[in-house]
């Protein structure tokens, strides 16, 4: 095991309009402004880039790429790279082909930085985590051939935990957790799933709900968060304006 190397780096979310034909929040650029400021190694947003949807709700593939286009637009604020991981609200079609053109990331990935290894994992459900059996096999590999680096995992959705258990709720979040814990995972990020961070053997499971969107154009809410990691503890501070 490799020593683990500083971090700080920053996790938003939820950054999608009140509908698919709506103009996005112009609070969006206060955000990216601020997050500048931290200075992060890159920023990380967790899902709900756009609103997207169905043909069968009416919207269409313009629609769709008018938000990626408008949301990127506002992303070249950031000083720092920026990472995605796919939300519920990013699929057309519940196909991620869109969000792949856009963002240039497929629907789960990998990278590192310095002896930190970080994983973006995507569900197939709109309501809960669900990893398919092709993405649990990747998951699979690329944690062996990590298997030397401190590891963070991010997702929209968080396992299922019952909290006075300490453990996952259902047999397959049960399993991905087992999956995870044979390896220094030090923590799994989700916009939401949990109300309270929860540790599990040596893994923190921790909720990260930011309020981005159109609707809350006027009122004060977390808008993201900072995350240390000095190499043994992880520090995360919401920034809430």
């Amino acid at each position: 095991m490799m020593d683990a190397q500083p971090i700080r780096f920053v996790v938003t979310s939820n950054t999608s309009p009140d509908s698919p034909y709506e103009e996005f929040n112009p609070q969006l650029t206060n955000t990216l402004l601020s997050i500048n400021k931290e200075n992060p190694v890159f920023t990380m947003h967790c899902g709900n880039i756009i609103h997207g949807g169905s043909s069968i709700m009416g919207i269409n593939v313009i629609d769709i790429e008018k938000q990626f286009q408008q949301f990127f637009k506002f992303a070249k604020k950031l000083n720092c790279i920026l990472f995605t991981a796919c939300g519920p609200l990013d699929t057309y079609n519940d196909s991620t082909a869109i969000y792949t053109k856009f963002t240039g990331k497929d629907a789960w990935y990998s990278f590192n930085y310095g002896t930190n290894h970080f994983i973006v994992l995507y569900s197939t459900s709109k309501k809960t985590l669900s990893i398919s059996d092709k993405q649990l096999s990747w998951l699979k590999e690329d944690l062996k051939k990590h298997s030397h680096a401190h590891i963070f995992v991010f997702s929209y959705f968080l396992p299922d935990i019952q909290r006075t258990k300490q453990q996952c709720a259902n047999d397959s979040h049960q399993k991905l957790h087992e999956l995870l814990s044979q390896y220094t995972v030090e923590a799994f990020f989700g916009v939401t799933g949990l109300t309270q961070p929860v540790t599990i053997g040596t893994i923190q499971y921790i909720p990260v709900p930011c309020d981005n969107s159109y609707t809350n154009k006027y009122k004060k809410a977390i808008r993201y968060y900072v995350v240390d990691f000095d190499g043994q503890y992880i520090t995360l501070v919401p920034r809430y304006f």
